[in-house]
């Protein structure tokens, strides 16, 4: 069973991760209703903060044994009628009582005891406690996938606008060692131990998988994709890749980069817009519509371009 400082930690970041899929929108995005079934991005950040708030009462009344005769009241409204309320709310003060319910929601598992983390009666039902806090890590989890969701989704960018999103951050990532010396992009460690020679190896490995993706799409083969799927571990594929790439001096490396950024603009060419919406398996227990994959590894490489840029900036 875990501790409840391990269920707090997961608490607070599943709601981190939550808040960093939201921030990927813009601001008039927060009230369109492009989710599921029609709900907007405001609707269901206060979704979860009345699941927080509601849930963490009902774990105080159980522990309290408040609620052990009675049970606890459910709501009066459901998540619907709650939703359409909502639209008229301020996102300002939802994301504040989001924030407040859900840290009181650590908060108090981080307050309580191994031997309280058991089941209480709740009327004609019990709660257990361990369940519950693990079960609102999960329902964030879910709601911040929905989110991303759309977030990458063709129906957000249009074909054109995911491409010169994918092209961008490329750029970026080239703009970002601009009048640096090659004795600086090879020897000066900007990510851990990593060069920026290494940074830029890294992701054209990544954009390489990219590429065999696309090139493939639908009738992918997983097996293409051994080269960086055939070690269960994140950390030991990006070091079998950057082994494979440690011969390269800096020129090799941005040559190698530009080549295959450019190769794969021209397969997203190819492909057509039902495939860009069609899921499949991308390996590494990924999978979803080949637009998510596009962004998702566009944002790597945005991610990387903007380590540099905080280097430089120190």
């Amino acid at each position: 069973m875990p501790t409840p400082s391990e269920l707090a930690d997961n608490l607070e970041r599943s709601y981190a991760d939550f808040w960093k899929t939201l921030s990927l929108l813009e601001a008039e995005e927060r009230d369109r209703p492009c989710l599921h079934e029609g709900w907007s991005p405001k609707a269901l950040l206060a979704h979860v903060a009345f699941w927080d708030n509601y849930q963490t009462q009902r774990m105080m009344a159980a522990l309290n044994g408040e609620s052990a005769t009675h049970g606890f009241a459910r709501p009066d409204e459901d998540n619907d009628e709650r939703a359409a309320a909502d639209a008229a709310r301020n996102w300002d003060e939802i994301a504040a009582d989001a924030d407040a319910y859900r840290q009181r929601m650590i908060d108090f598992a981080r307050s309580l005891r191994q031997d309280q983390l058991t089941s209480y009666a709740e009327g004609e039902r019990h709660l257990d406690l361990a369940k519950l806090l693990a079960h609102m890590t999960k329902h964030v989890r879910e709601h911040e996938q929905e989110v991303y969701r759309y977030c990458a989704s063709l129906d957000r960018w249009g074909r054109d606008g995911l491409r010169r999103f994918v092209a961008a951050q490329s750029n970026h990532l080239l703009d970002s060692i601009g009048a640096l010396d090659e004795t600086t992009l090879t020897t000066v460690p900007v990510c851990g131990v990593w060069t920026v020679r290494d940074v830029i190896a890294h992701v054209t490995a990544w954009d390489e998988y990219t590429l065999t993706i696309l090139r493939q799409w639908p009738n992918l083969d997983l097996a293409s994709l051994t080269r960086w799927t055939e070690s269960g571990r994140l950390e030991e594929i990006n070091q079998r890749l950057h082994t494979e790439s440690a011969h390269l001096d800096m020129i090799e490396v941005l040559d190698v980069a530009a080549t295959v950024h450019r190769r794969l603009l021209r397969a997203y060419d190819r492909i057509r817009d039902e495939d860009l919406r069609r899921e499949g398996d991308f390996g590494l227990g990924l999978r979803g519509p080949l637009s998510h994959l596009l962004f998702f590894m566009a944002q790597h490489t945005a991610e990387h371009a903007a380590e540099i840029w905080e280097w430089r900036g120190r």
